[in-house]
């Protein structure tokens, strides 16, 4: 019984997701009304509810697919800053050379002899994610300025007019992106200990992120936005690529980490252990979710604030970047329940597949 017990924990941590799925939809129902650009503004300010939902599609309905959507696409959702032995500020943002660099050396978390031998899989690439959505909008903008919007109402509900399906692949992806900027801005999405395994405090993840966030009332979303509007000329906001903003945030999130373990009411430590080649794990014990909130929750709404505000900043770039198309004539009822996955681009997914956390 204790093995299977320990079996289902390491499992269970294995699925963990960046702030479950209130936290996502906050935060990018939230950013909806962050934008500035007024053509998308007045777009998203109708569509927050959808882009929340867009927001959650990457842990709900693209891990239940299983397969290359689990083996590619799990590990883009965090990276692993310990493994390679960096601090944040020194990773380069040039993908390639990482996996040039870091290829077959020493894991520096594991320490223990073992040499990394996928940065995609192990180190992981949420920063790069963020940017290949944000690229997918850009290209976009050829075919916006050669498809004409629609002109009547027959027009405006065919799916099939070419001005139409741009609009959709659009926010669709500018939904999918926000999934990525809010899992930067969750602390324990840049740290290799993401569920507090190596310093005693086993299960934080979920706790942090799902149990302390449920202690919200239905206010949560205004406290972000009144929290992102405060935030005045951000460091994160200040660099000129997605991939250096991400980079910038990360920083501030890792620092974070140290302050959410001393802020965790544990009563008892978690324990790991091996054990004829497994890891046995006991969670630690803390008290209950209601009592954490208290002092955890102005600094889960400053985080979440940063990933909203974020979010809002690139989605005007992004919008920007497709030549500020006409999206108050796109009035079509078709609702993105669920979206064909999209395999990361900038690394060869016909490489050898490895296990992802």
């Amino acid at each position: 019984m204790k093995c299977l017990l320990s079996l289902l924990i390491v499992f269970s941590a294995s699925q963990v997701w960046a702030w479950g799925g209130r936290g996502h939809h906050s935060i990018c129902s939230a950013a909806s009304f962050l934008v500035k650009e007024p053509g998308l503004k007045e777009y998203l300010e109708h569509k927050p509810q959808m882009m929340g939902h867009l927001c959650n599609m990457p842990d709900f309905y693209w891990k239940s697919l299983g397969g290359d959507a689990n083996k590619f696409g799990n590990p883009t959702h965090f990276i692993d800053i310990e493994i390679i032995g960096l601090e944040v500020k020194d990773i380069p943002t040039d993908f390639k050379k990482l996996m040039a660099d870091f290829t077959g050396k020493p894991d520096k978390f594991k320490n223990d002899g073992t040499t990394i031998k996928s940065i995609p899989t192990e180190f992981g690439s949420s920063w790069w994610r963020a940017d290949q959505f944000m690229r997918i909008v850009a290209a976009l903008e050829k075919e916006f300025a050669l498809a004409p919007p629609p002109a009547n109402f027959k027009e405006e509900q065919n799916n099939d007019l070419p001005y139409n399906k741009l609009a959709y692949q659009m926010i669709v992806s500018m939904g999918l992106l926000g999934h990525f900027v809010g899992d930067n801005a969750q602390p324990f999405h840049t740290s290799a200990d993401y569920d507090g395994w190596a310093t005693g405090h086993g299960g934080i993840h979920a706790y942090y992120e799902d149990q302390v966030v449920g202690r919200f009332d239905g206010d949560l979303e205004a406290l972000i936005l009144k929290k992102a509007r405060s935030m005045k000329n951000p460091e994160f906001l200040k660099p000129k690529t997605t991939i250096e903003k991400m980079k910038v945030l990360s920083v501030i999130s890792n620092k974070e980490i140290p302050k959410i373990l001393k802020l965790d009411p544990i009563t008892k430590k978690s324990t790991l252990v091996k054990e004829r080649g497994m890891d046995i794990k006991t969670p630690a014990e803390r008290k209950p979710a209601s009592e954490a909130f208290k002092k955890m929750s102005p600094m889960i709404v400053e985080q979440m604030a940063r990933g909203s505000l974020l979010l809002a900043n690139l989605w005007d770039e992004a919008y920007r970047s497709a030549g500020k198309p006409k999206l108050g004539a796109y009035k079509s009822y078709k609702y993105p329940f669920t979206v064909d996955f999209v395999a990361p681009d900038y690394f060869d997914t016909t490489e050898k597949k490895e296990e992802t956390k």
